[in-house]
């Protein structure tokens, strides 16, 4: 299990060096792609997964997902999903996590397996897309 959490770390990583420059006061998600849509359907079958970001280069291949956000407080609460592929492998992974956006902070949180909250790695992006999920619900 740790060596899933070193990956994932090292895919969002990834996607926050790629992507933090784009941070706008104004983001949004792009709309998915169809060869993201063709791999999101085969490794996550429930419908209503918003397409939050991607990479595809040399070393790896990586989505994010969120769906279902709710208001709790000052917060949203959201599943968010991973789909990742390294180069030489030949499955996809997937984990999903329990998140919240803490709106007044403009930082994420996740959920452990033992119910509690900590603080998510921040990325030069964080706020922007916190702010967004804010105004989902």
């Amino acid at each position: 299990m740790l060596k899933l959490h070193r990956w994932t770390g090292a895919a969002l990583g990834l996607l926050a060096v790629v992507h933090g420059a784009a941070a706008l006061a104004d983001w949004r998600p792009q709309p998915e792609p169809e060869e993201w849509r063709q791999v999101r359907e085969a490794h996550l079958p429930e419908p209503t997964w918003q397409f939050m970001e991607a990479i595809r280069n040399d070393r790896v291949q990586a989505a994010e997902y969120l769906r279902a956000a709710q208001a709790v407080g000052d917060t949203v609460e959201f599943s968010a999903a991973l789909l990742l592929k390294k180069a030489g492998q030949t499955e996809w992974s997937t984990r999903v996590l329990a998140m919240r956006a803490v709106c007044a902070d403009g930082r994420l949180e996740r959920r452990s397996s033992y119910q509690s909250w900590s603080s998510y790695p921040i990325r030069p992006d964080t706020p922007v897309k916190v702010r967004w999920s804010c105004s989902l619900p």
